[in-house]
Formats: structure tokens, C-alpha cells, sequence
């Protein structure tokens, strides 16, 4: 075996893995440049995207580089600068870098990459320029990469500070938009602004980035705050957080947490948690900002932790936040990913941090419910107006913060995302919920909608799907849809057409013969009588159609006859018909008593209807006694449409209080 030590070297390959594939976003990238600039002790990073030449200028204002810390700490990949201490040159800032590999991410950028930089007591800048693909080259060939100097760029204009030159970009996706990097930018440092002692401005295309350039603030309603200036700063931009009973929906939460004798011992948290009033607000910009986000020494720490805090409710779909926990980048250990965008997962530190805020999520959830439930609708600024004009009807105070509560859940819910597809439902619930309350109203029976909070809850649904009477409260909505039938039927001018309309639809739709058999509780069967006339009758050569229809505690029997218009009746055969009908029918009724068992074999009653062209007894007073005395009466094509419509006419005009209440659900 060779004595000779083993020996680990890295291959300059590593540098791909680090730097020219690490980094997945322009945000990411510029981020990394400007926490560079803030470590620097910079007061000013200003960003040019010159779209016509494909390039990106970064200039700062902060101490710059030496030729000594260009050799030995920016071309060092992988200088650990919280060695040397924790804070910047100035002492007054925790530095945000901890890796040494952040400047590698401008390589992933573009494809030259120019740098300019000098410290207050140089006499000359110093200059380098790195070609990425002679870079790759030489790594792929196993050898180093020189650096040329260059000649200084004179946009470093600053006594101190460093500028950096990208161009020949390599992502297409490198040129956004100028209001989609501010807000990502915005999004990713929480140390921007002038109204400190050390201020740290950050400029894009000379427009100054603020914390307004989030984007989500004027769609804020509800704040919950975890203190500190952070929080502070933000709920100062909400303009339109909601007023309950006068007092704003602002509620503070548990900040400190842990234990002396814990790991980390007892720490502290600021920062926010907030919701829109729709989660397409967090979602209307040029990215997703439904985030919780967590910050460390004024950056980003991880982008989104909402996942990893709660299930899928559907309230998560209204956050945003940044949380601010300085303790998770201030010590020796290192928890960031590579990329600086996550936290390891297992560190002790971060999973007490998780468990905080999931107890807290659950205190945001209980307030989010119960402000959302108590917003006077009256004041919302997408509210329906025959909503409105149903709730100004309820004049008895306790009914109408009942219906309030009620409307509100309907309003708060969300069944698709589509925002079309959502208004339907909702519409739906609306009119749903109107006509159950009235009639819950009425029957004085409000008290079981009292403890409902959930649209949701099996509670809300059941309730109104065991109203047994609901068609009463339907009922005007009924009456003008029938009333709507029978003017298409007087319109059919065609008797023979007029007959073959009824046989499809009349023994359905038994209003169309008397309005007062509308509410038919129990359809037990519909038989053709063949087999019961030819037993009371053998030369019978056919049926005739039976609906018995109709059973209440009256038990009435409904037979129909329809004769076909033009048909020259015979006044006796007629009656003689009659007869038979009603014999076969009792006769069915003696040989199945099972399924007439409510009636302790008692006679039931029964009627039979004769549908005809002209009324026969009109002049023939003896007939239309015999045919009464047969329990038989004839309905005329003519009459049953003009019984039924003077019918459903006389409910309307009588009825509206009802009237109204259904013309507001038709407004929904």
C-alpha cells in the first residue's frame, strides 16, 4: 500500500453546480448582487436594464474593493466573510452574506460580465472581465481561468462603490418588466427606504423601489401584527383595512416564544400576517404573492412558508406576510439552501419557529372567520343589490344580523375558480337561502339558523333541504312559470294539436286539469284498466288510461279520458263508459288492499275526469247529474286553460308580500 497521504481536491467543474446553474431567476440573481451592496455599506444600489444593448448595469455606493480583496475575497470562491465578523466594515450592519458563492450567480446571468470597482483610499479602480464561455471552456479542458484587467467603466462615477456590467444575456426571460422585478425586489428586502439613520435605497431605471411596489397593500382587510417597525411600516400603506363597530380589524399576535432552557432559548419574531378580500388580489400581479415569507437580517430567507404551516383551507388562499426571525442567520450555523432561497428543514431552531406560527395561523384563522361573518354588507363594495333590498325588508333587528351572517358566509365562500362559475353558485345559495329564511320566518323557526357559521357545514345544508313545505314558499315562482305554460297552450290554435300537446304533458301535470290537485304529496301508479275491465266486462276490447295520482288523507282517485276532438259523443255510451271505469277501478282497489292499507278497507273516493272539445251537458242538465252521481265530470281543451289561469291570477294578485319577496331572487 502507498504511504503516501490521501488528498481531496475540488474540480473547477464545481463551479457550474455553484454558480452557473444554481441560481433559477433574474430576482434571484439581482438579489444577490444587492445583498453584496448592503454588505458593502452601501447607501444607494441602482439598476439600469437597457433593453436596446441586452444589458444590465448595478452601481453602488459602499467601500468597494482593493486590489487585495479582489484577489483574495471576490475571485475566492467560497470566502466565508462571518470568519472575520458577523457585521460589515461600518459595524452597523449584520452582513447578509454567509457562503462566499453569491457572486457567482451573475455568471448564470450573462455571458460578460464586466466589474469596476475602488475604495475611498485608491488611487485607480480596478477592472475585470469574465467571459462565461471561455470560463466553461477552460472548465471543461481541466485548466484555470485568467482574468485580464480591463479598461475601468466610467459609470462608476461614486468616491467609493463597485459597478457591474452584464450583457450579452443568456435568459430570455432576463428583460422583464420593469413592474415585475421592482415588486420582486421589493418582495425580497424589508432594509429599503430613507427614513432611517442608515439609509439603503434601491433604484430601477432611476425609479426609486419602495415597499408600495409589493403591490398588495390597497387589498389588504384584515392585519395581524407580530410588532416591530416592519409591521408597522406595512399596515401604514393598507388604506382599506376593515372597520367593525369602529374598531379597525388589526389584531396583534405572540410575538417572543420558547423557553430559557430551549434551544435558542426565548426568541423573537416581527413582522405581519395579512388578507385580501379575494385571493385573485394576490394573484392579479405579474406573480403569485400568496406568501408567507421569511426574512433574516433584512433578506429574504425562504420565499414561501405557507405550505409548511397549514392544510389546504381555503382561508390560506387570502395571505400574504413577511416574518422577520434574525435568529436564524446570527449564529454559527449555516440553515440556508445553496441558493440562499430555503431553510433546511430539520433545523431545530426553524421547526420551533414552524410550530409558533402554526399556532398563531390558527388565531388569524378564528379572526379571519368571525370579522368576515360580522362586515356589515351594506358597506361592501361588490354587494348585490337586491341582497341589500331583501335585508332593509327585515325590519325585526335579531332577523336581520341572522340573514346578515347568513349572506355574508355565502358571499365569503368559495366554490370555483372561476370567477363566473363562483357568482352562479353563489347566486343560487343567495336565492336558496331568501326563500328558506322567509319561511323559517314565518313558522317563527329562525333559532336553527342561529348557530350556523359555515356555508359549508352539513348544519346550513341539511336545514334547508328538510323543509319539508318548501313548495309553499316556491309557490309564487311556480304559479307564474305555470300561468307562462298555459298562455302556450291558448296559443295552439289546432285542436287536433291542441289533444296531442295534452296527452304529452297533461297526466304530468295534473294543475292543468284543476289547479287545486297542484300539490300532489304521493304518485303511487298509472295502470291501463284492460285486465280490470275485462273482468267486470269480457267483451271489452280495450283499456283506458288511469292516473291514480293523487292520495292525501282524502285518498281521491283521478281517472282521465281524453276523446279526440271532432268525435261525435253518444250521451249513453258515455255514461255506460263511466260506469265501467268506476267498476274496474274498485274492483283493482278489492284485489290489492295492501297497497290501499290507509284506508281500513273503507270506499275510496275517486273522480273521473272526461276531457273533451265541448261540454255535452251544457244543455243536457239530466246528463250532467247522471255523470256527477257517477263521480264523472267533462273538462273542456278550453275550460282547463281558463280555469287554471283565473286560478293562478287570483293567487298572484292575493299574494304580494310572496310576489315581492320573489321578484327580488329573480333580481339575484
Amino acid at each position: 500500500m502507498n504511504d503516501s497521504q490521501f488528498m481531496l481536491s475540488l474540480d473547477l467543474n464545481v463551479l457550474n453546480h455553484l454558480g452557473l446553474s444554481l441560481y433559477s431567476s433574474t430576482p434571484a440573481v439581482l438579489t444577490e448582487i444587492i445583498a453584496n451592496a448592503y454588505d458593502a455599506d452601501a447607501s444607494r444600489v441602482s439598476i439600469t436594464i437597457d433593453e436596446t444593448q441586452g444589458r444590465i448595469v448595478i452601481i453602488d455606493d459602499g467601500h468597494g474593493m482593493n486590489e487585495n480583496d479582489v484577489r483574495n475575497k471576490f475571485l475566492k470562491v467560497g470566502f466565508a466573510r462571518r470568519d472575520h465578523s458577523p457585521k460589515s466594515v461600518s459595524g452597523r450592519r449584520y452582513v447578509m452574506g454567509r457562503k462566499g458563492i453569491g457572486k457567482l450567480a451573475m455568471f448564470s446571468l450573462a455571458n460578460i460580465v464586466e466589474v469596476t470597482t475602488r475604495t475611498a483610499s485608491s488611487d485607480e479602480p480596478i477592472a475585470i472581465k469574465v467571459n462565461v464561455s471561455d470560463l466553461k471552456k477552460a472548465i471543461q479542458d481541466k485548466q484555470d481561468y485568467p482574468l485580464a484587467p480591463i479598461t475601468p467603466s466610467e459609470l462608476l462615477t461614486s468616491p467609493s462603490g463597485t459597478a457591474i456590467v452584464l450583457s450579452e444575456l443568456t435568459r430570455s426571460t432576463v428583460v422583464a418588466t420593469e413592474k415585475y422585478l421592482a415588486q420582486r425586489l421589493a418582495r425580497r428586502f424589508s432594509v429599503i427606504g430613507t427614513d432611517t439613520a442608515h439609509p439603503f435605497t434601491i433604484f430601477l431605471n432611476e425609479k426609486e423601489i419602495t415597499l408600495k411596489d409589493r403591490g398588495f397593500h390597497q387589498d389588504i382587510q384584515f392585519f395581524w401584527s407580530f410588532s416591530g417597525k416592519e409591521a408597522q411600516e406595512n399596515l401604514d400603506l393598507c388604506t382599506s383595512i376593515e372597520t367593525i363597530n369602529q374598531n379597525k380589524c388589526v389584531q396583534e399576535l405572540q410575538h417572543t416564544f420558547g423557553s430559557p432552557s430551549s434551544e435558542g432559548g426565548i426568541l423573537s419574531i416581527r413582522g405581519y400576517i395579512a388578507s385580501a378580500r379575494k385571493p385573485k388580489d394576490l394573484k392579479n400581479l405579474d406573480s403569485n404573492i400568496n406568501q408567507i415569507a421569511i426574512f433574516a437580517n433584512g433578506r429574504i430567507f425562504q420565499e414561501d412558508i405557507l405550505p409548511e404551516l397549514s392544510n389546504s383551507d381555503h382561508f390560506n388562499n387570502y395571505l400574504v406576510g413577511e416574518i422577520h426571525a434574525d435568529f436564524l442567520d446570527q449564529d454559527n450555523t449555516d440553515r440556508a439552501t445553496s441558493s440562499r432561497e430555503a431553510i433546511i428543514k430539520n433545523d431545530p431552531l426553524f421547526i420551533t419557529l414552524l410550530e409558533h406560527l402554526k399556532t398563531a395561523l390558527k388565531e388569524v384563522s378564528s379572526a379571519w372567520g368571525r370579522w368576515r361573518r360580522d362586515i356589515d354588507y351594506s358597506i361592501l363594495p361588490n354587494k348585490n343589490k337586491a341582497i341589500e333590498s331583501w335585508l332593509n325588508t327585515l325590519k325585526d333587528a335579531r332577523d336581520r344580523n341572522l340573514a346578515k351572517k347568513l349572506v355574508m358566509s355565502i358571499h365569503n365562500a368559495k366554490f370555483s375558480d372561476s370567477d363566473e362559475e363562483d357568482d352562479d353558485h353563489k347566486r343560487n345559495l343567495y336565492r336558496g337561502l331568501i326563500i328558506a329564511f322567509e319561511k323559517l320566518k314565518a313558522r317563527q323557526n329562525l333559532i336553527l339558523l342561529e348557530n350556523i357559521t359555515d356555508v359549508f357545514s352539513h348544519k346550513f345544508q341539511s336545514i334547508f333541504a328538510n323543509i319539508n313545505d318548501m313548495e309553499e314558499t316556491y309557490y309564487w315562482e311556480i304559479t307564474k312559470y305555470r300561468m307562462e305554460v298555459i298562455d302556450k297552450f291558448k296559443k295552439i290554435i289546432d285542436t287536433n294539436a291542441l289533444e296531442k300537446v295534452a296527452q304529452t304533458y297533461l297526466f304530468e301535470h295534473l294543475w292543468l286539469l284543476d289547479p287545486t290537485w297542484d300539490r300532489v304529496s304521493d304518485i303511487e301508479m298509472e295502470r291501463v284498466l284492460t285486465e280490470e275491465l275485462k273482468k267486470i266486462t269480457p267483451t271489452a276490447e280495450s283499456g283506458a288510461r288511469i292516473d291514480i295520482a293523487y292520495r292525501s288523507s282524502a285518498g281521491r282517485q283521478i281517472i282521465i279520458e281524453l276523446k279526440r276532438p271532432g268525435l261525435k259523443i253518444n250521451h249513453y255510451k258515455l255514461l255506460e263508459q263511466v260506469d265501467k271505469y268506476r267498476d274496474a277501478v274498485s274492483q283493482y282497489i278489492k284485489e290489492n288492499p295492501t297497497t290501499f292499507n290507509n284506508y281500513n278497507g273503507a270506499t275510496l273516493p275517486f273522480e273521473i275526469c272526461i276531457l273533451l272539445e265541448n261540454d255535452i251537458t251544457q244543455d243536457n242538465e239530466r246528463m250532467r247529474v247522471q255523470l256527477a252521481n257517477s263521480q264523472a265530470r267533462i273538462i273542456t281543451y278550453k275550460g282547463l286553460l281558463t280555469n287554471a289561469y283565473r286560478v293562478y291570477n287570483d293567487y298572484i294578485e292575493a299574494n304580494q308580500k310572496v310576489s315581492n319577496i320573489n321578484q327580488l331572487v329573480e333580481q339575484i
